[in-house]
């Protein structure tokens, strides 16, 4: 991609744990987007070979981590939103406080994130995107669409499953 597209989006644990275990961690960089988290979202990173893929990122900078939110802003949406996590609070609050999307695949957090207006994606909308952009192949996304909806039992199956149609009627040139 050629122009820079000025997309902020926040991340989620969720998001970047789907995108490690769907090996498109790498990939998902060159979608060219501002891509933030937050302190508190990367302490719940716990796992070794997780925590190794992210840090890549985080150290070259296309992850890049949002220390600006304070606590008691975080606070104030987890006393308003008891059913969020406090790192799901933080990822809201960057959102609300940057005009960000949120990338999630954690169902609360996508309510609450709209009900605040904000815009909301999740893993399905990357791996669109990522087939959008040719960044990754007809064949790949399928691939990747199957892989999640094994992978991740709370992914919407019937969604996968039309997306998965419509590639497979696609002609790629």
């Amino acid at each position: 991609m050629s122009e820079e597209r000025n997309i902020i989006v926040v991340q989620d644990a969720c998001i970047l744990f789907d995108l490690v275990d769907l090996d498109l961690l790498k990939v998902f960089f060159q979608l060219e987007l501002t891509v933030l988290t937050t302190p508190q979202v990367i302490t719940e990173i716990t796992d070794e070979d997780q925590q190794s893929a992210i840090s890549i990122h985080l150290q070259n900078g296309e992850l890049k981590v949002d220390e600006g939110g304070s606590y008691e802003s975080i606070s104030e949406l987890f006393d308003e939103f008891p059913g969020l996590s406090f790192a799901d609070c933080s990822v809201l609050e960057l959102a609300l406080r940057k005009n960000a999307v949120v990338l999630s695949s954690d169902g609360g957090l996508r309510k609450i994130s709209r009900r605040k207006k904000c815009e909301v994606h999740g893993t399905l909308w990357i791996i669109q995107e990522l087939h959008d952009f040719g960044i990754i192949g007809k064949a790949t996304a399928i691939e990747k669409l199957k892989m999640y909806a094994s992978i991740n039992l709370r992914a919407p199956k019937k969604i996968i499953a039309q997306m998965i149609t419509a590639l497979s009627r696609d002609t790629e040139p």
